[in-house]
């Protein structure tokens, strides 16, 4: 509450009211006032020559500390209480009673009497001085709101790269900063404004590694980065405020990805109401621009390349012809080091490579960031896997330059022939999207022909045809729980255990098992999406049910992948989903398979450490898989080994397999965790597993997974001692 605005937060109404309701509970008191810190008088009552009683206030405030008292000449006396404390500690009003008599009164006991009508004063000027802030607030939405409604009307504009300027127009005065800037790195949109910030090329490459930076901060972080908040921001020269304030806010597509950034610099800081308005700008660039970029050139330029080579099959239809798939290698670690200006760069070389390989009848387009698409009219599949390899060849030996460094880049190319490996030039491409994905997961540097025969390419395209489905299914929440038991072998315990699985609902309506959706979300980055999708609706569920967890002791492991260890805000969503559900951590065990602790290891045991402090338990899934040293259990506090399947589904005839589970119970023992065994399916296993000391199975020897809500309602609640047992005991 600002002291200059006092005033205006007072009602004079209320305060007579509190006034006399004072003079008529306390016997005495002649007169009320109120005064600002500084003694200056701001309503004095009741009766409108109140305040001839306080000529000037100034005097009782240098003598008269708040809460004390004085005696004043005429043998009047004032007591002094403060009102509404500020942030600081200090008082922002005073409430003085004059008493017209010289009768001694206990100070103490009239704060007592007094301390209700005190609140009821305070409150009535907070509210009021929470009403002036929603009216100013209100103002600043109006303006905020108007923003957005003009930038709707944007959407008849020619291009993204049009709309992009005209809201950077908009922001730039709206906000009254020095700088505004978006970029987009898939559709290759880097705009800044104003425009003549980037005419110094000291000022340009300032700009343009601050902006590289923080498209790589905000799709790591998923955060609004701001100055003095979470981003330290260097000078940048060329601008009048040597330190500018930073505002950076992330643009997110529907499928939840960090497409770009929205940048704003200024001298001021930005406020909250600010930074929501960049929000909400941010969700406009995206809706906007997308919908535009389906009609801009780019995309013109892909439709017009299939459009051509259709045409050039329908007129060549007994020859054979290939599309390609070029991804340029690690372009964004250009990027993110150099700036968009030296992946530009790149961009350029690529495409003039490209050009100069094609002969007439032949077609390119850029199809945006590091992706280009080239039609091969008259390619048969030696000529186009020899113009492929070609192309990578001239790629990987040329040396582009950037100011004054020299750039190496290489690229990743997939070929489809046309109508060998699909019917029409528009699945060509695709196809080789597929085969581009199989290069660039050999290391990259090559071209790779589709062939139905190639098993990884074969899966990579199934993959591709899943992805849709899985991205469609995390926003239609067509998932389901299930839940597989897990049982001691040489121990009755009155406690349930779980794995927790996943199965998706397709379209249709059909179950599908995670062997059918797993691999495309690992190859496309979804894994991620879709452990928190399990972690959120399994904690929800638990916590429904937490009172009959405590009773049954029970407990459920949920997988955790290597893409979710190694994100940076992951373990912070974990632990606070937990903290929010209310479930009994040590309800939960999570489970991390070997691959991805090996391959992690600094982050495995931060995750492992933490959960373990927060109470709940770990297990290292698939032991024995892929690694011959065991010397990095020697860091891991782990409870559990899960010993993976391969080991248990030929243990009554393979004495090998015999000896590495001999082995690796005894590795547990030493390491005091328990161990696991899975896929067991028969009860000869089970009995062999019994005499190698394994201390839980699982698998449909055990019990096959079912849907947890039907896992959790058939738990049911403890019996009930009876009470002629409860009396013996």
């Amino acid at each position: 509450m600002r002291p200059d605005k006092l005033a205006a937060y007072l009602d004079v109404g209320t305060v007579s009211v509190f006034a006399r309701q004072i003079m008529d509970a306390i016997d005495g008191v002649g007169s009320v006032a109120l005064h600002d810190p500084d003694g200056r008088l701001l309503w004095a009552g009741p009766g409108e020559d109140a305040a001839d009683a306080w000529p000037d206030a100034e005097f009782l405030y240098a003598e008269i500390p708040a809460g004390g008292h004085k005696v004043l000449c005429g043998n009047d006396a004032v007591h002094v209480f403060p009102l509404v404390a500020d942030d600081n500690g200090g008082y922002v009003a005073t409430l003085s009673l004059r008493f017209a008599n010289s009768t001694p009164t206990n100070h103490r006991m009239l704060a007592k009497e007094v301390q209700s009508f005190i609140r009821c004063v305070e409150r009535q000027m907070t509210i009021n001085c929470e009403l002036s802030s929603l009216r100013r607030l209100s103002r600043e939405d109006q303006r905020g709101i108007r923003l957005l409604m003009n930038m709707d009307r944007l959407g008849g504009c020619a291009g993204p790269k049009e709309i992009l300027r005209s809201i950077l127009d908009m922001a730039f005065e709206h906000f009254g900063v020095a700088m505004t800037a978006v970029v987009l790195p898939k559709l290759g949109i880097q705009e800044t404004l104003p425009a003549s910030l980037l005419e110094t090329p000291k000022t340009e490459r300032a700009v343009m590694a601050t902006l590289g930076a923080l498209v790589s901060g905000a799709t790591v972080h998923r955060q609004v980065l701001k100055s003095e908040t979470n981003l330290r921001l260097g000078p940048i020269p060329g601008l009048a405020n040597s330190k500018p304030q930073l505002l950076c806010a992330p643009i997110i597509n529907a499928r939840d990805e960090v497409i770009g950034i929205f940048v704003l610099l200024g001298a001021a800081r930005f406020s909250k109401a600010e930074v929501r308005l960049a929000r909400a700008i941010c969700a406009k660039i995206n809706s906007l621009v997308y919908a535009a970029d389906r009609l801009s050139a780019q995309h013109q330029s892909r439709r017009s390349l299939v459009a051509h080579a259709e045409s050039f099959v329908h007129r060549h239809r007994n020859a054979s012809h290939a599309m390609l798939y070029v991804d340029v290698d690690k372009l964004h670690v250009v990027n993110d080091s150099l700036g968009h200006v030296a992946g530009d760069s790149v961009i350029r070389a690529v495409s003039r490579i490209i050009a100069d390989l094609c002969g007439k009848d032949d077609a390119f387009c850029h199809l945006g960031s590091d992706l280009f698409a080239v039609f091969l009219s008259n390619a048969d599949e030696s000529r186009a896997t020899e113009w492929a390899q070609s192309l990578v060849d001239a790629i990987a030996g040329k040396s582009i330059r950037h100011e004054e460094l020299s750039l190496t880049v290489t690229a990743s190319a997939g070929v489809a022939l046309v109508p060998q490996s699909a019917e029409d030039a528009a699945a060509a491409l695709s196809t080789a999207e597929v085969a581009t994905r199989s290069a660039k997961g050999r290391g990259g540097n090559q071209a790779v022909l589709f062939r139905d025969i190639d098993a990884s390419v074969v899966q990579r395209r199934s993959d591709l045809d899943q992805v849709g489905e899985l991205q469609s299914a995390l926003l239609d929440n067509r998932f389901e729980l299930f839940a597989q038991p897990i049982r001691p072998l040489n121990e009755e315990e009155n406690s349930y255990r779980f794995e927790i699985l996943l199965r998706m609902r397709g379209a249709n309506g059909a179950l599908i098992p995670p062997d059918r959706f797993l691999s495309a979300a690992d190859r496309y980055q979804l894994m991620n999406a879709i452990d928190r999708w399990v972690i959120r609706h399994t904690l929800d569920m638990l916590s429904s049910a937490d009172n009959l967890l405590e009773v049954c002791l029970g407990s459920f492991s949920i997988n955790l992948c290597a893409q979710s260890l190694i994100d940076e805000d992951f373990l912070d969503f974990l632990v606070s989903r937990i903290h929010e559900s209310g479930v009994s951590p040590d309800a939960l065990v999570f489970e991390i398979t070997e691959t991805a602790v090996v391959r992690h290891m600094e982050k495995a045991q931060r995750c492992i450490k933490r959960l373990r402090r927060l109470g709940c338990r770990v297990a290292l899934d698939d032991f024995g898989t892929g690694y011959c040293s065991f010397a990095y259990l020697k860091d891991l506090p782990v409870q559990y080994l899960k010993v993976d399947g391969v080991f248990i589904r030929d243990i009554l005839d393979n004495p090998l397999s015999e000896a590495i589970l001999i082995s690796m119970t005894r590795i547990a023992k030493v390491m005091n965790a328990m161990t696991v065994a899975e896929h067991v399916e028969s009860e000869l296993v089970m009995q062999r597993l019994r005499q190698y000391g394994i201390d839980f199975v699982q698998g449909f020897a055990i019990g096959k997974p079912r849907p947890l809500a039907t896992v959790l309602d058939e738990m049911g609640p403890a019996l009930a001692i009876p009470d002629e047992r409860r009396q013996a005991q």
